[in-house]
């Protein structure tokens, strides 16, 4: 009680700062490269100002002195009195560090993912693999670790661990089982004895982005530049990302490590930025096309790649885009995705042709009763079918082929399984989903049903009775 008394005292006197320092402060708009907003005027051209208590609102926050000083002593005063983060997406830890909210059940592996779903995102991956391999590109998978799962000392006590695994974990060992190639920073990391990440950012420095690089050329059967020699700069410029969540606007820029390396490299575009959802380069001083699917960890080894091969094309974007590696003729094809996101790779499809498949079926049940869900729609050229099928019909594991009928006979397609939450409008997610694109000129009139491979059995559904 007493605690909470002392902020709200000290918290109304340091709210007297800004109406006793108006117009004393230093133009904040000047770091956001805008005008600042002027007094406004009740009266404008004879007419009453129906704006005008917005357009103060906007004065006074451009003009109140000890904007910065409010902001921090605000948080300041939350983390002494309470030892909480004046942000919900931030975890307050020891020592000055902080960690991402959104890694809190990784952390204490909780697990978001059923062991149904960790199944679904191998199999979708080796399809990835398989697909890669047959227009002549090697794959490789790669999962850059949460903060708090390799550096955990200075995360708060109240956050217990359970003993069983965490969706990492459980993912590891189903990519060994269906044979993916994967590279392990995970393992990577804990062997150095360096803190390759920042203490007030979610990422890696960009000595950890080089270990990360090397590890997965490590998993690839070419040979390419390692960068072994290369040194770092340390500078204090860096805009830590978790820092300007609990200090917007306030926040003192970090300490970054920076290669000394030449780049021979060209970028496609005049305005090329690390968050971009493309950048493509040119002239690398290595040999071979790549192609890279990646995320935010990617803004700081994105550069290491591009001059590691001849031509490299990132992307960002999700769905990802496989028919890129014929258009690339990519010979290697990289996909890293951050622990705390795992879940997306059983969320949306990748966007590609689903592959032909002749499955060895067996006597077939028929499930037309207890089918749910099939829907349809134009996308990228193709036949997007997608939808789920009653839980209760699959085992741990379950295959998916759209069968669709071709001048008189039946072609099976084999689906993704994904459940496509976003176009099935809901709010959670499911484990019993499915997803394939067919081929340009296929309609939904070609379609008769999907067949389902689970339990050592085949049960089909047709796709009148799933509408």
């Amino acid at each position: 009680m007493k605690k909470k008394l002392a902020f709200i005292v000290i918290y109304l006197l340091v709210c007297l700062v800004p109406l006793i320092t108006v117009g004393m402060s230093q133009d904040t708009s000047a770091s956001e490269k805008r005008e600042s907003a002027e007094f406004p005027k009740a009266v404008e051209e004879g007419k009453l100002n129906t704006q005008y208590f917005t357009q103060f609102d906007a004065w006074f926050s451009d003009h109140m002195g000890g904007r910065s000083f409010l902001v921090k002593a605000q948080t300041a005063m939350k983390e002494t009195l309470f030892g909480e983060s004046a942000e919900t997406s931030v975890i307050l830890g020891k020592n000055g560090w902080l960690y991402y909210a959104d890694t809190e059940d990784d952390y204490c592996h909780v697990r978001t993912m059923s062991d149904r779903n960790i199944d679904n995102a191998a199999q979708i991956l080796s399809m990835l693999q398989t697909y890669c391999r047959d227009n002549g590109a090697e794959f490789v998978f790669t999962v850059a670790p949460n903060k708090n799962t390799l550096y955990a000392d200075n995360m708060p006590a109240r956050y217990a661990q359970a003993k069983g695994k965490s969706n990492l974990e459980a993912l590891t060992t189903a990519l060994y089982e269906y044979g993916v190639k994967y590279a392990d920073l995970t393992m990577a990391f804990r062997m150095e004895d360096k803190v390759l990440y920042q203490p007030r950012d979610s990422h890696w420095t960009y000595e950890g982005a080089m270990l990360a690089y090397r590890t997965i050329l490590d998993s690839l059967t070419t040979e390419h530049d390692r960068f072994e020699d290369v040194t770092f700069t340390e500078r204090n410029d860096w805009d830590a990302d978790l820092a300007n969540m609990i200090y917007p606007d306030a926040a003192d820029d970090d300490a970054q490590t920076y290669p000394n390396i030449t780049y021979t490299f060209t970028t496609k575009g005049d305005m090329v930025f690390d968050e971009a959802l493309v950048i493509e380069t040119l002239g690398g001083a290595g040999e071979g096309n790549l192609l890279m699917f990646r995320d935010s960890f990617g803004n700081t080894s994105w550069r290491y790649f591009a001059e590691g091969f001849s031509k490299a094309e990132f992307q960002r974007a999700v769905p990802y885009r496989m028919s890129s590696v014929k258009r690339l003729n990519a010979d290697t094809v990289i996909l890293e995705i951050v622990e705390r996101n795992l879940i997306n790779l059983v969320e949306k499809a990748p966007l590609m042709e689903a592959p032909v498949a002749e499955p060895e079926m067996l006597d077939a049940v028929d499930m037309s009763d207890a089918a749910d869900h099939l829907e349809f729609e134009a996308s990228n050229g193709m036949l997007h079918a997608y939808g789920w099928i009653d839980a209760e019909w699959l085992g741990d594991s379950y295959q998916v082929y759209v069968v669709v009928n071709q001048d008189g006979h039946n072609a099976f397609y084999e689906a993704f399984n994904a459940y496509e939450r976003e176009l099935l409008g809901t709010e959670e997610g499911g484990d019993n989903g499915f997803s394939a694109y067919l081929p340009e000129g296929t309609t939904e009139a070609a379609v008769i049903g999907i067949l389902v491979e689970t339990k050592g059995h085949f049960f089909y559904a047709t796709a009148d009775a799933m509408k």
